[in-house]
């Protein structure tokens, strides 16, 4: 047992879960050395495909990006582990401590249409904190759930088709913004207003990208109309007009929106103008796209087989891409059929990815149907987060797109307060 899983065992604590019914305790789990035994399982690092990033040989971008320069990677401070309670539906099948970024990672899980929830998890993939979704809220699922940590502790929840929550600790929504075009992004700017992404069944005359204040003031809208009234634009529709996905806020004060049907990305300003239309003729169903330290952006790339990619937004360059090894995952899950017919891969099971993230160490959090994993800039998966049953999650898969969301959407590892 290396160092930190040591630490992690003396040190370990107890936190509470909560759902939204009530909070309930998350006990810590019994026989702690036999947990970590069994659930870290000794596997050979992948080599997917992977093209090396030569990040820190950039030139450095022009100021109109609105992103700072790279910086040096940062050391982690280890801390103890948080401990949680296991749960029979989750397992991490890979954790190399010394390559993963440590920390807790926050996920919706969908894989249980009867009781979605939002759940934090450590290393260990035990759970430390969960929301099960109110009654009123179960049915708001597809195509998926945004979830972020706020820097008060509270939790950002976007519930597509529904509208937008803010929930404590102890499971109490403290903040709703309800907005029935909502689709599956929205952040909490420094100024305490929320930013989200309009596009759920969304029209040629509804605005893409709206920000509201705490008191639900509409203060600032983008209308992809002035800009995308033509061809080949005007004609599309798939889950809406444009059905964007993403927003972000820079820091210079323009927003990136990600208008998913038009397979590009859009730079606009405060006052609304575009800027610049950013990976056309590179991305195809573009999802959580983010510019990074330096100034180029990491997308979740959804061609045949979905990618995590990095490219340079002024000459559309590949500086990075990871396609992730899914005959490997698909192995790792003991599955290799489908309605009782034995199948080569269980690719189309395994995919879609629809959320990357990069961290404070380089590493990439990537987070897919039924798994979550992050991965260095080499290709090697050092943290794998995956469900137990893959049975359950094919038999999800193949139902229908009109009714709830399954499986995985969205992840964001918190780094461990020093």
């Amino acid at each position: 047992m290396n160092l930190s899983l040591v630490l992690a065992v003396l040190f370990g604590i107890l936190v509470f879960g909560c759902s939204s019914d009530a909070p309930s305790p998350v006990k810590p789990a019994s026989n702690i050395d036999a947990t970590v035994d069994v659930r870290l399982k000794e596997e050979k690092p992948s080599q997917p495909t992977s093209i090396p990033s030569p990040t820190n040989t950039l030139p450095p971008k022009p100021a109109n990006t609105g992103v700072p320069q790279a910086t040096n990677t940062p050391t982690p401070i280890l801390q103890p582990m948080v401990r949680g309670q296991k749960d029979s539906a989750i397992e991490v099948t890979v954790y190399n401590s010394e390559k993963a970024w440590p920390g807790t990672t926050l996920l919706s899980d969908l894989h249980d249409v009867g009781s979605p929830r939002v759940i934090e998890v450590n290393m260990l993939g035990e759970v430390t904190w969960q929301y099960v979704l109110a009654e009123d809220f179960k049915q708001y699922t597809n195509p998926g759930l945004d979830v972020e940590r706020l820097a008060n502790g509270n939790t950002l929840l976007v519930m597509p088709g529904k509208g937008i929550v803010e929930v404590s600790s102890e499971g109490d929504v403290v903040w709703s913004h309800m907005d029935e075009n909502v689709s599956h992004d929205a952040d909490r700017l420094a100024n305490g207003n929320t930013l989200y992404a309009f596009g759920d069944n969304d029209g040629l005359e509804d605005a893409q990208a709206k920000e509201v204040t705490p008191n639900g003031e509409l203060v600032w809208q983008w209308y992809a109309k002035d800009y995308f009234n033509k061809e080949p634009y005007v004609s599309l529709s798939r889950n809406g007009w444009t059905h964007t996905n993403a927003v972000e806020r820079l820091e210079n004060g323009n927003t990136l929106v990600s208008p998913r049907n038009f397979s590009l990305l859009a730079e606009v300003d405060s006052n609304g103008l575009l800027v610049r239309t950013i990976g056309e003729g590179l991305l195809d169903d573009a999802h959580d796209p983010g510019f990074l330290s330096n100034g180029n952006i990491l997308v979740s790339n959804q061609v045949k087989l979905h990618e995590a990619l990095e490219f340079d937004p002024d000459t559309n360059e590949i500086v990075w891409r990871f396609v992730p090894p899914y005959q490997q995952i698909g192995s790792s899950f003991g599955i290799n059929f489908v309605d009782g017919e034995p199948v080569k891969m269980p690719i189309p099971y395994l995919m879609p990815i629809r959320d990357v993230d990069s961290l404070p160490n380089g590493n990439v959090l990537i987070t897919g149907y039924p798994f979550i994993i992050e991965v260095t800039r080499d290709g090697e998966i050092v943290w794998q987060l995956q469900y137990s049953n893959m049975e359950s999650v094919i038999e999800g898969r193949s139902g229908s797109n009109k009714g709830p969301s399954y499986g995985f959407y969205k992840a964001q590892r918190i780094s461990v307060d020093p």
